[in-house]
């Protein structure tokens, strides 16, 4: 197996994340990986943030609490993502983040164990991430704005109308709340 680098960040307790470090580092050996085909990284700023995300091969998310802002700006660098969704929301962010971008189910555990052991495979995957960067859900901004103008339009009308707050949901084409209202 070539090398895999994996951009891994950690946001722990200085005793948790020392501890991750070393399972990780542990069980990479127990599978074969050098320490030194896994690189750790720090904090940095924005541009330097996507661009060292984007030398990556994979980004493994982690579990307890998920990647929120790390996980859009790691999808944004065409960095497939493997992620392994639990009951709780903090657990469940990134796998809503892979699925927005219309790929999702490729970096959702189980499936996406199969990206670490094929090489081909994950350049297939960070290929179709490049192609679909500027046109997925996840990234247009115009839509989450409208669609989320449209969800105040129906709060409000609920509101106004004296019904209860309830459940509903925002579609595209919804001409009773369009956003420009």
């Amino acid at each position: 197996m070539g090398c895999l680098k994996i951009n891994l960040y950690l946001h722990a307790s200085i005793n948790y994340t020392r501890w991750i470090l070393r399972y990780l580092v542990h069980d990479a050996a127990a599978q074969g990986l050098q320490p030194d085909q896994i690189i750790f990284t720090d904090v940095a700023m924005k541009n330097e943030h996507i661009r060292r995300s984007a030398l990556a091969d994979l980004f493994l998310d982690m579990p307890l609490c998920n990647a929120h802002t790390t996980g859009t700006d790691i999808l944004w660098a065409s960095l497939p993502m493997i992620t392994l969704p639990l009951e709780k929301k903090a657990t469940r962010v990134a796998g809503s983040l892979c699925l927005a971008t219309g790929l999702g189910e490729e970096m959702i555990v189980p499936r996406a164990v199969s990206l670490a052991l094929s090489r081909p495979k994950l350049q297939a995957l960070t290929n179709k991430l490049k192609s679909v960067r500027m046109t997925c859900p996840l990234f247009d901004t115009t839509r989450w704005v409208r669609n989320l103008e449209r969800g105040y339009f129906k709060m409000w009308n609920l509101h106004c109308s004296g019904q209860r707050p309830q459940h509903f949901q925002v579609t595209k084409n919804d001409l009773e709340y369009p956003y420009d209202r």
